[in-house]
């Protein structure tokens, strides 16, 4: 079974995904700070992290580049940064930092898994 860590600030948004991964296959966890999804990140070992980018503590272009950038993180798991942010800039500065895919929210969770299927499988 696939694993995938979402992390983001939103509970309710982070519950919502959990809900649609697990009924769709996937083994979950939730990090709502940067801490939490760097210790999560070694300890759970997923194959896909959504990542928000404006988290507390740590934001989640470090998050993104410590873990592309990383031994410890190694082999890193795949990055879908999922942010309210929509500029080209960010989608930049998130590919530069380590990111697979940029989405900006709002997004269609159908959508989304597909975009999940076709980085990771199913």
């Amino acid at each position: 079974m696939k694993k995938i860590l979402i992390a983001d600030d939103d509970r309710t948004l982070t519950r919502l995904l959990e809900k649609l991964l697990k009924d769709a296959g996937y083994e979950t966890k939730i990090a709502n700070e940067g801490a939490t999804t760097l210790r999560l990140v070694k300890e759970f070992r997923p194959d896909l992290v959504i990542l928000d980018i404006m988290m507390p503590i740590i934001d989640g272009y470090h998050i993104c580049r410590t873990i592309s950038e990383d031994p410890e993180y190694s082999p890193a798991p795949k990055i879908i940064v999922l942010t309210v942010r929509k500029d080209e800039w960010d989608k930049r500065i998130s590919q530069f930092a380590g990111a697979d895919l940029f989405i900006s929210k709002p997004f269609e969770p159908l959508d989304l898994l597909d975009k999940i299927r076709q980085i990771i499988g199913s």
